[in-house]
């Protein structure tokens, strides 16, 4: 279920960006997906499926990347990309920042509008 308020939320954030065209027509979404976001992209990619008829995805290429969990040491300062947890591969430390894999990201959105050039 936390996938089709996900979906409705990406929806409603494409839409608003809709807003500044005359008539739209989006070609293409990527969306980020966090490996420690707790979404399951395969549900995700369902629910889209299912409920983007009669909405600005419906004809839509839909594509997923993976954003890997990623710290800042605040200890050693290293950025790194981790596997399995949040700690300092470099040095061993738990004083990390998590700075990236978490979230869900609408990255791009490619369209055109048949009332421009």
């Amino acid at each position: 279920m936390h996938e089709y308020y996900l979906f409705l939320s990406l929806l409603s954030q494409i839409e608003e960006s809709l807003n500044n065209f005359i008539n739209p027509k989006i070609k293409k979404i990527i969306l980020r997906i966090g490996e420690y976001s707790g979404v399951e992209e395969a549900y995700l990619r369902e629910v889209i499926e299912t409920f983007k008829e009669k909405t600005p995805l419906e004809n839509a290429e839909i594509l997923f990347e993976k954003d890997p969990l990623k710290i800042t040491c605040e200890r050693c300062n290293l950025v790194a990309e981790v596997k399995t947890r949040a700690c300092c591969p470099n040095c061993g430390s738990y004083e990390v920042k998590i700075t990236g894999g978490l979230d869900v990201i609408l990255k791009s959105i490619e369209l055109e509008d048949e009332e421009c050039p």
